[in-house]
């Protein structure tokens, strides 16, 4: 039932209403005619819009467990553990089945701009701290279902 499918994974409904969308609007032209491709396009975008979000928070996340894996001091860890919790929760919302799949594919990638962004952090708020780059989470341990990081 379509419906179920907007229910439980928006994204790969969102992909399968731009492609039903192309498919209707064919051979429509006209001067009163629904713009078939835009109003496709902007379906199809829409969804893409929470993949990019997903992996935007998930590389979020990623920086903060970065610099709670390398820090040597105490007193930013509650920031980071706070703001990892906060982030969780948007991924949470945003995390469909299929966007969830997504995610855990990109993961090797996400790892890659999250340590960069976090060893340019520390090059400059803790320069003589050993950083270790080839540090990786599960998407489980991310989102603290499994092994959590934070504890």
């Amino acid at each position: 039932m379509p419906s179920d499918l907007y229910d439980s994974d928006f994204y790969l409904w969102t992909q399968a209403q731009a492609e039903a969308l192309r498919a209707a609007g064919k051979g429509k032209s006209g001067s009163n005619a629904v713009e078939w491709e835009r109003v496709a396009e902007e379906v199809e975008d829409r969804g893409k819009s929470d993949v990019h979000a997903a992996e935007s928070l998930t590389a979020q996340i990623l920086i903060h467990l970065f610099k709670l894996a390398w820090t040597v001091r105490e007193e930013p860890k509650g920031h980071w553990e706070s703001e990892i919790v906060a982030l969780r929760g948007n991924l949470v919302r945003k995390l469909t089945p299929t966007i969830r799949n997504k995610v855990a594919a990109d993961l090797d990638g996400l790892h890659t701009e999250a340590a960069e962004a976090a060893r340019r952090a520390f090059k400059s708020d803790e320069p003589s701290t050993q950083i270790d780059c080839a540090l990786r989470w599960s998407l489980a341990q991310i989102l603290g279902e499994e092994d959590d990081p934070i504890g």
